[in-house]
């Protein structure tokens, strides 16, 4: 039987993450992964046509920016390389005006004063405030989780902190409703906090937006040159020179336990692997209800696992096009990373979520438009295109058999008619993942999800994914978890990977 200090299941950007800094660390270490290629969820592919590659889950390199990961690990050696665009993000209406944050704060701001002078001078002071406090935000997020007490006891001893502790709970409709007077900035920051799969109206939503929109702003809505799946390259060629070893085509089957510690696990073939300890990147619920069906855990927590929300299910349409589109809103929209293109009002959004979550296809989803190949134009051939389309929400439990492409067909359409005039003359090729398809290709995208478990209160922080699992530790001894399941959650960042690594070598006395 082989034999390894750490086996780590799981060789998405987290789990090979954990195991670069456990090599590092002077462990020898195995990556298993089930799939032929590794990568999970940062992972590109020639889908719409070939010779067009394609992110199929994650494209943006934004959360990633603060972390430390990249250059402890020295990535750009590695072949990592980063475009940061003009134009991050845009929000485009049917009037053809256009919402963009830029790369200068200076150039948002003139871009935000076109609908509101107000709002562009708000969003400048809160983007200061930010910058303020963004050495405290990478510590909390690239360290374990304080408790929900321990939190709210520091935020009271601090200055302003009684503001933080209701703005953390606020809602992002009753936030930009106090905060901002026009109609387009709150539809931007609640797009932003519908990404997460918070509706209008759920307590969270606007401290996710707001982070994720001051993320951007400093640091560019980033694509990864020549696909998102170079990221898990480079962490792979990292973690091989460090001497640890990939295993591909290797699905674990079960998590060996002894005397309630886990020393080892059984693939699907039969063989076994012995380890000092199991590291987990794979969902929550395959690991305690699947792999973990044999430990004979507590009830409870089986119990907990199998209340565990989701979240959002999502929808992706990949378009290859003969040539680049045109927006009617103009170049600032093509030029974006990514285009917010429906619903374009808060109460638009909230409607739309609340027939999702009443199991019916809205008829403007909450979408955006990622335009890949204009960011990067050597994904695709010379003179041609691509964009991705991506649905934030949709309902799970219909017949996606039947309305898979005719709900894509209604989308492009809508699109079209709104938005890109061209589009439908341009596409050449198309792919279209529904929440099936994508739970099909990725174990771990549990019905269509891509955030290992919804970013609800009751789920973030030390309660994530629950409360006794919340410190990157399984339910039994030498078991861990370094998944999106974890603190600080989904979003490509190589956070949760990192920090569990912090967690493993200091329980093993590695460090």
């Amino acid at each position: 039987m082989q034999s390894y200090d750490a086996v780590v299941i799981g060789a998405g950007h987290n789990g090979l993450a954990c195991a670069c800094y456990l090599a590092r660390a002077g462990m020898t270490v195995l990556v298993v992964e089930r799939n032929a290629t590794i990568g999970g969820m940062t992972s590109t592919k020639e889908l719409a046509l070939a010779g067009y590659h394609t992110d199929v889950h994650a494209s943006g390199y934004q959360l990633a920016a603060l972390s430390s990961a990249a250059d402890e690990l020295r990535l750009a050696v590695y072949g990592l390389e980063l475009i940061r665009p003009a134009v991050s993000l845009a929000k485009v209406f049917a009037d053809e005006r256009c919402l963009a944050i830029m790369a200068r704060i200076e150039d948002t701001c003139a871009n935000l004063a076109q609908f509101s002078k107000r709002d562009a001078d708000t969003w400048r002071a809160l983007f200061t405030g930010y910058l303020a406090q963004r050495d405290e935000l990478r510590r909390e997020l690239e360290s374990p989780p304080a408790s929900p007490a321990t939190i709210e006891a520091r935020l009271k001893r601090e200055p302003g902190g009684v503001a933080r502790i209701r703005f953390r709970a606020q809602s992002v409709r009753s936030w930009t409703t106090e905060t901002f007077e026009s109609e387009e900035m709150r539809g931007l920051m609640a797009d932003f906090a519908a990404h997460a799969g918070f509706a209008p109206d759920d307590a969270g939503g606007a401290a996710f937006a707001f982070v994720f929109l001051s993320v951007i702003q400093d640091a560019g809505n980033r694509a990864v040159k020549g696909g998102m799946g170079r990221l898990p390259a480079a962490l792979a060629a990292c973690f091989t020179e460090a001497g640890g070893a990939i295993r591909t085509g290797a699905a674990v089957a079960a998590i060996r336990v002894d005397d309630g510690r886990a020393n080892g696990v059984r693939l699907a073939d039969g063989s076994e692997i012995a380890t000092e300890c199991v590291v987990s990147s794979a969902h929550p619920r395959h690991l305690v209800l699947d792999l973990l069906a044999e430990a004979a855990l507590d009830p409870r927590i089986t119990a907990e696992m199998e209340r565990y929300d989701l979240g959002a299910s999502q929808m992706g349409i990949h378009l290859a096009l003969s040539a680049p589109a045109t927006y009617a809103a103009g170049a600032t929209a093509a030029q974006a990373t990514q285009v917010h293109v429906m619903p374009t009002t808060t109460a638009g959004l909230a409607d739309a979520l609340c027939a999702v979550r009443a199991g019916r296809l809205p008829a403007e989803p909450p979408a955006f438009i990622v335009n890949e190949a204009a960011v990067d134009p050597g994904r695709v051939p010379e003179g041609r295109s691509s964009l991705k389309i991506i649905l934030t929400a949709v309902p799970y439990d219909i017949d996606w058999g039947e309305a898979r492409t005719r709900y894509a067909s209604a989308v492009i359409e809508r699109i079209a008619t709104a938005h890109i005039p061209d589009l439908e003359q341009k596409i050449v090729g198309t792919a279209i993942l529904s929440p099936v398809d994508y739970e099909a290709d990725v174990v771990s995208a549990l019905h269509g999800t891509v955030t290992h478990g919804a970013m609800v209160p009751y789920q973030q922080g030390a309660m994530r994914p629950t409360l006794g699992l919340g410190q990157y530790r399984g339910p039994i001894r030498g078991l861990y978890l370094c998944g999106a399941d974890s603190h600080p959650g989904p979003g490509v960042s190589m956070m949760p990977g990192r920090n569990a690594a912090q967690v493993i070598v200091g329980d093993l006395g590695r460090g």
